[in-house]
């Protein structure tokens, strides 16, 4: 028997999400192909960039505000609960053709094509994006290489490591200071180039699971279309 939707508490990517409440919004969204289901047997613990997406996406559907946020008793868990869009399909009498039911449809299909088209472009500007600061972060420790010669040992450590490098250039006899300063610039200049990449991966992966979470949706529509008889469009 099909579990009753509840969360007691709201779940957000900014929320304090409790790991029953993320199971229930994810399982729900799951049921209308919008993100991936919990693994039985496991929880989700940590609030995924799918489900983000699976739950704006959700809200644009039953025309809400696509805040990515479920409230207990607010309208996105009412939604879900009364079933919302894509709880399931009603089968075309007949295979009939139904002019209203079909513009809908394909107004979604049109909606879902221009999000995957919008999420493959922010994917390649990121790809594109972090390509390039790659490339500089591995020419800026080039520099760095030689700048650090004679003053510390080791060589460039590991991009986790250099504030601890920053510190040790602080720290350099007065003779070597210029040099030590000249090496600690570059040391930050490295630190803030490492730390824009790593946030590029992390918006990458997002915009990846949200063009997942569109093509699923997608498949969805287009599956409606055909048992709606609505091809060609119109």
């Amino acid at each position: 028997m099909k579990q009753a939707f509840s969360i007691e508490r709201p779940v957000g990517e900014r929320e304090t999400n409790r790991s029953d409440d993320l199971e229930a919004v994810r399982n729900a969204l799951a049921e209308r192909g919008l993100c991936q289901r919990t693994v039985t047997g496991q929880r989700n613990a940590k609030f995924k960039p799918d489900l983000t997406a699976g739950i704006r996406i959700f809200q644009r559907q039953a025309g809400l505000e696509p805040d990515g946020l479920v409230t207990p008793s607010g309208p996105t868990a009412m939604a879900l609960a009364l079933g919302g869009p894509g709880a399931g399909r009603a089968p075309a009498e007949g295979k009939q053709f139904n002019v209203d039911v079909c513009r809908k449809i394909n107004r979604q299909i049109a909606n879902a094509e221009r999000e995957i088209a919008d999420a493959k472009r922010r994917i390649k500007e990121l790809f594109d994006a972090r390509r390039a600061s790659e490339q500089e972060r591995d020419q800026i420790r080039s520099w760095l290489r030689s700048a650090l010669i004679g003053l510390v040992s080791g060589g460039v450590p590991r991009d986790e490591d250099l504030d601890d490098l920053i510190r040790e250039l602080d720290r350099v006899p007065q003779e070597s200071q210029a040099d030590a300063q000249q090496a600690a610039a570059l040391a930050r200049s490295l630190l803030g180039v490492v730390r824009d990449i790593q946030k590029l991966k992390r918006d990458e992966s997002g915009a990846v699971a949200t063009l997942t979470v569109w093509e699923a949706t997608l498949k969805e529509w287009e599956a409606r279309s055909e048992e709606a008889n609505c091809s060609p469009r119109i």
